[in-house]
């Protein structure tokens, strides 16, 4: 079996380890535009920041291809697909294949302002990018970051642990407004703002400008003028859709697929961001672009291409990102009124002058969205009960108060889930010595106690 990947990241990872669990002498070949052994894409922040360094950016080991037997075809641009005769034709010649996997990812949607072409001017979704961007630091360095998005944000925290001054200018009203209400949005605002960061909402960058082809300021509706050497345009993504035009795969905001990750044509397999999954707690095909996603997609993908039909529960969306040290989280249907979304409850913490804000979203008792911002008590729970859409109605008014129902619930639910059950070891793990899950009802009793005390 000859399988070809086009795209090298969190989603091919995962599709290259389940394809060799299955098959261990089908040929496996990487086509990617990027040179780079696969990195942690979600760390570029961090490395920009200087709390990761370049050895620890890699996502697997360097000898990861050669130990799976992938043939890398690095720094080669994939360019189109003919099902017909079953090729990749790319900018480096046709590549036969007999499984095609596409996890091209999103690209970065860019307008048309003037100046964006100056030297210091980027988008900000790969390592080169960060390297170019990390280049320019020194002391004094002044940053403006267009957008105000998730990807914008991380950039403008990376820059700012840095050392940079950093502005922000959102054209919309809010800033992270994909993935917070109007009340996490504010109080998001109100943590950069109160870390030093200069944020602008409904403005818009008319130019940029620069001397020499250096970029040396961005220019305000208004006429106002922010002076900066390092421009960051962060004005969103959207599925990577470029290697399917005029062939007849199927796509509407993704590449459609089925829940084994086939298109239309079931030898052409699509996963991560570039492709449209069943999002669990919409009830509906949407693309859910994060790190984790795009792993367990191409994990599934893997053993489907390989043969082994196991089919995919679906997907959420999740958001995770943290600044100046208060986490924020949000989960699934967050913003309801914003989706228009129908038949909805909500159950709100709100502690503003702690940087506290944790909001539920119900509908029909079972939990479909959640934001944390300060307080991540209970998160992971919060989103196996997304994820499993359990009826919780028994324990709906409990949850933001932690009370005795919230722990009896989850009491139960964990002895369901553990008792008595055997840990596989992982291959890569030194001890092959079998060990059962156990439930201890005196530790979880006094652990209760405990709780219920400091309450």
């Amino acid at each position: 079996m000859n399988y070809v990947i086009v795209g090298n990241s969190a989603a091919a990872v995962g599709a290259i380890e389940s394809i060799r669990k299955v098959d261990k002498e089908g040929s496996i070949t990487v086509v990617s535009n990027e040179k780079e052994h696969v990195y942690s894409r979600p760390l570029i922040a961090h490395y920009l920041a200087g709390e990761v360094s370049d050895d620890r950016m890699s996502y697997r080991p360097g000898d990861f291809y050669e130990k799976n037997g992938v043939v890398k075809r690095f720094g080669v641009t994939a360019t189109g697909i003919d099902t017909v005769a079953k090729q990749l034709n790319t900018d480096a010649g046709v590549i036969p294949y007999d499984k095609l996997l596409l996890t091209t990812g999103s690209k970065a949607t860019v307008p048309p302002i003037k100046g964006k072409d100056f030297e210091g001017v980027s988008a900000f979704q790969t390592f080169e990018q960060a390297k170019a961007v990390k280049s320019r630091i020194a002391p004094g360095v002044k940053a403006v970051v267009i957008g105000a998005g998730l990807i914008g944000m991380r950039a403008a925290y990376g820059l700012e642990e840095a050392g940079v001054k950093v502005t922000i200018v959102e054209l919309l009203p809010r800033i992270l407004s994909r993935v917070l209400d109007e009340k996490g949005s504010a109080m998001v605002q109100s943590i950069l703002e109160k870390g030093g960061m200069k944020v602008y909402t409904s403005r818009k960058v008319e130019e940029i400008t620069g001397e020499n082809g250096q970029v040396t300021g961005v220019i305000l509706d208004g006429g106002e003028k922010l002076e900066t050497t390092i421009v960051i345009i962060a004005t969103g993504v959207a599925p990577d859709l470029e290697i399917v035009k005029g062939t007849m795969i199927r796509t509407n905001q993704g590449i459609l697929v089925n829940s084994y990750f086939q298109t239309n044509d079931s030898d052409v397999f699509a996963a991560g961001d570039v492709a449209e999954t069943y999002d669990i707690p919409r009830d509906k095909p949407m693309v859910n672009a994060n790190w984790p996603n795009a792993h367990e997609q191409g994990r599934f993908a893997g053993l489907n291409m390989a043969g082994n039909m196991t089919a995919y529960p679906g997907s959420l969306g999740m958001n995770s990102v943290s600044f100046f040290g208060i986490p924020v989280v949000s989960l699934g249907l967050c913003d309801p009124e914003t989706e228009k979304a129908e038949g909805i409850e909500i159950k709100e913490k709100l502690v503003p002058e702690n940087d506290i804000y944790q909001k539920l979203v119900f509908k029909q008792n079972k939990l479909k969205g959640a934001i944390f911002i300060g307080d991540l008590a209970y998160c992971g729970a919060i989103k196996d009960l997304i994820k499993e859409q359990m009826l919780v109605g028994i324990i709906k008014d409990t949850i933001l108060e932690e009370k005795y129902q919230l722990y009896s619930f989850l009491r139960k639910k964990r002895i369901e889930k553990v008792e008595g059950k055997n840990i596989q070891w992982p291959e890569h793990y030194t001890s092959q010595q079998k060990f059962v899950k156990h439930f201890d009802e005196k530790s979880w009793t006094e652990r209760e106690k405990d709780k219920r005390a400091w309450k």
